[in-house]
């Protein structure tokens, strides 16, 4: 299981108000039973700046679910690339918002990322080395 969910540098702020929904909305009973942490590079005393394959590994190690905006394959130390050559069958998945800009001017979308965030977490077992996946 995981401990925590770790927002990407660029998104925290967006994954912070997802979290303020889930502990005051209608999700509070699950999320309170799930026990996961929301926390932050700073929090981590992660610089901003931190490559992506030193983040992926910290994510293992620590039981964090690293949530992400969408990324690019740009190189051989890429968050995608880190995800080919170092995930296994019980590698925590990385969850990508599919659409930012969206989360922040669509309700009906940010609903659709918790719940679709929620499934994950519960099964988290089910979706461990499936390297990616999208919210929602």
């Amino acid at each position: 299981m995981a401990t925590g969910i770790l927002a990407d540098a660029n998104i925290q702020w967006q994954v912070a108000r997802l979290v303020t929904e889930l502990e005051a909305g209608e999700w509070a009973p699950i999320w309170i039973e799930l026990g996961i942490e929301f926390t932050t590079f700073e929090a981590l005393g992660l610089p901003t700046s931190t490559p992506d394959r030193d983040l992926w590994r910290l994510c293992q190690q620590r039981g964090l679910v690293l949530v992400t905006a969408n990324r690019n394959d740009d190189g051989p130390d890429s968050l995608a690339a880190t995800i080919r050559t170092e995930g296994v069958p019980d590698s925590l998945p990385v969850l990508t918002i599919g659409n930012i800009d969206r989360l922040m001017t669509s309700q009906e979308y940010a609903e659709r990322v918790i719940l679709k965030l929620l499934e994950y977490l519960l099964d988290l077992d089910a979706y461990r080395g499936t390297g990616r996946l999208y919210l929602p």
